[in-house]
């Protein structure tokens, strides 16, 4: 896990608002497909099916809700709410606060 918490730098030419739209791009598509899985498990003859299709139903719900998110993250990132990051120094003496 400790792979996960290391940040990469922003690709060069790339703005964070660019960023997040690619991302967003990438979850509208699987939740697409979340959707149609949905359906076709449905209305398939194993008798699980209806169970895998609201497991599929769960994830383009989950999906959705992350779109929301990185939409209204790019709203209040246009809106300049969103100060410049903290250095070096200032993070290491915020480091007893609130996560």
């Amino acid at each position: 896990m400790a792979e996960k918490e290391i940040y990469e730098a922003l690709p060069a030419g790339r703005s964070l608002e660019e960023l997040i739209e690619a991302e967003r791009a990438n979850l509208m598509q699987v939740h697409g497909m979340a959707r149609c899985l949905y359906d076709v498990l449905l209305y398939s003859d194993d008798d699980d099916g209806t169970m895998h299709a609201n497991v599929a139903e769960l994830m383009a719900r989950l999906i959705a809700e992350s779109v929301d998110a990185l939409e209204k993250i790019v709203r209040r990132f246009k809106a300049g709410e969103f100060g410049p990051p903290p250095n070096k120094a200032s993070g290491d003496a915020d480091s007893g606060g609130a996560a």
